[in-house]
């Protein structure tokens, strides 16, 4: 049995369709079918069933696919083992996040952290919420935060619910509201968010009561939406994070609104190890600091994402 079999398989399940798992291995699509062929003739079992088009992991696929995720989470202990002794590091952390909670939130608490624990190192990177979830089913990222709406193989998660707020230059009448309704918005210019499932909440409760706002400006990231407010531009409904972070700005104030608008993501684990307790004390500090800045949070109960399907 070869490694390359086994990756090809891992990645098959990982990318969920041939093309995505050829794409990640850099090799063809046929290349990656021959080597699930002869891991398959080696093993002397199915590992996928293919129902209307799609490829779905047999019961003894997704049996062997927790043992094969075992062998790389192994071998890529030892990569960072190794890293670690030549290092004189033997405490890591490594975290995967979206660049909302990347760019100025999750710093701040990693900045606490590492004051609790100055020899521990860390890694710390940003990715769209598609590659988070593949470095956490990977099982070498210890914690990721993303945006999930699917079934995943070797991922755990918690729900991490909070409520949107409003953004508004410290200049702008509604500075002195205690409180944004959506009467309140109307007419105004509100820096949308591309994409982006807050805004379409706004949009239907703007056409539920006939409203309306002057939509001049649209954004990708909330600290870009945040930016534009503090430059005076117009105002922004983001999550609860980005807006605390730029309200400690003189020109921005953070007001909350009337109507409710629950702000979604999740915290992600390794499925097939422990969480890693360097983990455990980062996601401390999170609440910690959340409950610090009045950010009311309500964490769902871990839950295993482990449902299979590939293409």
């Amino acid at each position: 049995m070869k490694l390359t079999q086994l990756n090809a398989f891992k990645a098959i399940v990982e990318c969920q369709t041939v093309t995505a798992a050829a794409e990640r291995l850099s090799l063809s699509q046929s290349a990656v079918s021959r080597l699930l062929a002869s891991l398959e003739q080696r093993i002397g079992f199915q590992l996928f069933i293919r129902k209307r088009n799609r490829l779905e992991l047999s019961n003894e696929g997704e049996a062997f696919y927790i043992e094969v995720s075992k062998v790389f989470d192994a071998v890529s202990s030892l990569d960072h083992a190794a890293h670690s002794i030549r290092s004189c590091h033997f405490g890591t952390l490594n975290i995967a996040a979206m660049p909302l909670l990347s760019n100025a939130f999750l710093p701040r608490i990693l900045a606490v952290f590492l004051k609790q624990a100055p020899k521990v190192k860390v890694g710390f990177k940003t990715y769209r919420s598609e590659e988070v979830i593949q470095r956490v089913q990977s099982q070498t990222t210890d914690i990721g935060f993303a945006f999930i709406d699917e079934h995943l193989a070797g991922v755990k998660a918690q729900k991490v619910e909070c409520e949107c707020v409003c953004l508004i230059p410290s200049d702008s009448p509604l500075a002195k509201r205690s409180v944004i309704d959506i009467y309140d918005i109307a007419g105004q210019v509100l820096i949308r968010h591309e994409k982006d499932i807050t805004q379409r909440r706004i949009d239907a409760l703007l056409r539920r009561y006939d409203l309306s706002t002057i939509e001049q400006i649209e954004v990708s990231l909330a600290s870009t939406a945040a930016t534009l407010v503090r430059e005076g531009v117009g105002i922004a409904i983001t999550d609860p994070f980005t807006a605390y972070m730029e309200s400690e700005h003189p020109k921005v104030v953070m007001k909350p609104l009337v109507f409710g608008l629950p702000f979604e993501f999740d915290i992600l684990y390794p499925s097939l190890k422990p969480i890693h307790r360097n983990a455990e004390q980062f996601i401390e500090q999170f609440m910690l600091q959340a409950d610090a800045m009045n950010i009311q949070l309500k964490i769902g109960p871990m839950r295993n994402l482990s449902e299979y399907g590939s293409e």
